[in-house]
């Protein structure tokens, strides 16, 4: 596996030559991936990339505050990259018994948001898991459906929200310590929380606004299923390998996850785009790739992984620019069409 340590255009060469064995193509890749960042005014980066399941390469460059480079350890918040950690837990609570996928929540857990609403005692977690629950984003005041539950794909942070209410309720345990004892501590993501905790204060990245301007690191002290998750891309490699292998889920639990749900546009002839439980799907010539993006207005990140070849990519970035180029950056290191990345449209 090649490791590459912070970089600079005028320095890549010097510091892979002393510290690192890289070959020529790690080389000419770490190279690009500087190149793109700058072009796009996004001050850092931290990226891995798999190959047959394993990893094969590791990048952080860049900045992570206005003083320091960003290294192999340093944090990035994950934004919706999140959902997917948490939809794995959950296979794992289906697979011990604990929930059923198509079980109304209302049975399992009394929401109090919801509560009263004709739509709430139809919801079940696989809605949630594919976005299908009829629940928006984000409230705006009172949190109200938008669509009949099952209808149609319609993106909701939200629904998420509920479900870990529902799974810390059914196990009497935190989010926190149901990742720590199910995800992070069995794939050894050391480096990975749903809280900014004190473990990963040593090294953090702060966020830059897309004209340059630097925000202060927000610590998140509460646990959000949908978009608090800190990490690192080689931590988060290592999620998405033992998913790509289906490591600790039987494999009909990681079909399901990797079977399409809705198409995220309902009237399109051709689609390509799904939603699975907890995945994005796209098909595409190249077959068939689960992927991810992440905004939380000034990290932005994006992993896309093929499900035949276990090839994939992870990013994060600490810039309001991050997903502007995102084809450029996967297409760095994988050839597979990323119809995702035209359906996002962040140009």
């Amino acid at each position: 596996m090649d490791r590459i340590k912070p970089l600079s255009l005028c320095t890549i060469s010097v510091l892979l030559f002393l510290s690192y064995t890289a070959s020529a193509q790690t080389l000419k890749q770490a190279t690009e991936v500087n190149s793109i960042i700058q072009t796009n005014q996004i001050p850092g980066i931290s990226l891995a990339y798999i190959e047959a399941g394993a990893m094969k390469i590791e990048l952080a460059t860049g900045k992570k505050s206005e003083t320091e480079t960003v290294g192999g350890e340093t944090v990035f918040s994950a934004a919706s990259l999140s959902k997917p950690v948490f939809a794995y837990l959950v296979m794992k609570l289906v697979d011990e018994g604990t929930l059923d996928l198509d079980t109304p929540l209302s049975e399992y857990y009394e929401y109090v948001d919801l509560k009263g609403q004709k739509s709430y005692p139809k919801v079940t977690a696989k809605m949630i898991l594919s976005h299908t629950s009829g629940l928006p984003n984000w409230r705006k005041n009172k949190l109200k459906f938008i669509h009949e539950p099952g209808e149609k794909y319609s993106y909701s942070g939200e629904g998420y929200v509920w479900l870990q209410r529902v799974v810390e309720n059914l196990k009497k345990k935190s989010l926190e310590q149901l990742a720590q004892e199910h995800v992070f501590d069995p794939f050894g993501m050391d480096r990975t929380s749903y809280i900014f905790s004190e473990k990963l204060s040593d090294d953090f990245s702060i966020s830059f606004k897309k004209d340059g301007e630097a925000r202060p690191k927000t610590i998140q002290g509460q646990a959000n299923a949908a978009a608090s998750l800190q990490t690192t891309a080689s931590d988060y490699a290592k999620f998405l390998i033992a998913l790509l292998n289906g490591e600790g889920i039987p494999k009909e639990l990681q079909d399901q996850m990797f079977t399409p749900v809705k198409p995220v546009k309902e009237k399109e002839k051709n689609p390509q785009i799904f939603w699975g439980l907890g995945v994005g799907i796209q098909k595409t010539p190249a077959g068939t790739q689960i992927f991810q993006w992440g905004d939380n207005w000034t990290f932005k990140g994006y992993f896309t992984a093929n499900i035949k070849d276990k090839n994939g990519l992870v990013y994060f970035t600490n810039s309001e620019n991050g997903l502007i180029p995102v084809r450029e950056l996967v297409g760095t290191y994988l050839s597979d069409p990323q119809p995702a990345a035209d359906w996002l449209d962040y140009h």
